[in-house]
């Protein structure tokens, strides 16, 4: 699943070690200062989801590689008239495609080499629980781009409020927790302020 490049990337330390260290981690506990955040509550749900696609795309990665291995993913090799290299086929649609021009009995029996590939790994993957992950980690993609799409529409009653929202650009944004490439720095170092300010101990003076 191509979508989940991004979205599956283990949590990253950085940032929850600079709200924990502070005692300002959105992490479920209601302040004083703002018992009902709605942006820490948008991180909590957010992070939960979060946890479960990371969870279901390593299984539906691990049930692949072992169809990949035992099945083989269902392709065919097609030699075409006049091409040196041998051409891949991962569909009867491309296989369609590609032999246009060839005889129909070559096309008939690629597509029957094909279908009988495709029905070995669909009864594999049946029997592996593959379909099931599939559509469970769907569904966890969906709630995740709606989450995220919630990020700019909440309103935070709090500076922890406003971390939250910020780590969930963070983690889902950044390459890794030490990128150099700009503006990862520095929305890590601005995330890094508003733990150190929404601390207890941290003091603000008046300007």
């Amino acid at each position: 699943m191509a979508d989940t490049e991004h979205s599956t990337t283990p949590p990253a330390v950085s940032w929850r070690a600079i709200l924990r260290g502070t005692g300002t981690l959105p992490s479920g506990k209601r302040t004083e200062a703002a018992p009902s955040d709605p942006a820490l509550q948008l991180w909590r749900n957010w992070q939960a989801n979060h946890t479960r696609v990371v969870a279901l795309t390593r299984q539906w990665q691990r049930i692949e590689k072992t169809l990949i291995h035992t099945v083989g993913i269902p392709e065919v090799t097609i030699r075409l008239s006049g091409e040196a290299e041998p051409t891949i086929a991962q569909s009867v649609d491309e296989i369609e495609e590609l032999v246009a021009n060839e005889p129909a009995f070559e096309r008939e029996a690629l597509i029957t080499a094909f279908e009988e590939q495709q029905k070995r790994w669909n009864e594999a993957a049946a029997a592996l629980g593959f379909d099931a992950v599939d559509v469970e980690l769907r569904a966890a993609l969906g709630k995740e781009r709606d989450f995220v799409a919630s990020v700019p529409k909440t309103k935070a009653a709090s500076l922890p409020g406003v971390a939250a929202k910020l780590a969930i650009v963070l983690q889902l944004g950044e390459p890794s927790p030490t990128d150099t490439e700009f503006p990862w720095p520095e929305l890590r170092s601005a995330l890094a302020d508003i733990a150190r300010l929404a601390s207890p101990e941290a003091t603000v003076l008046p300007t």
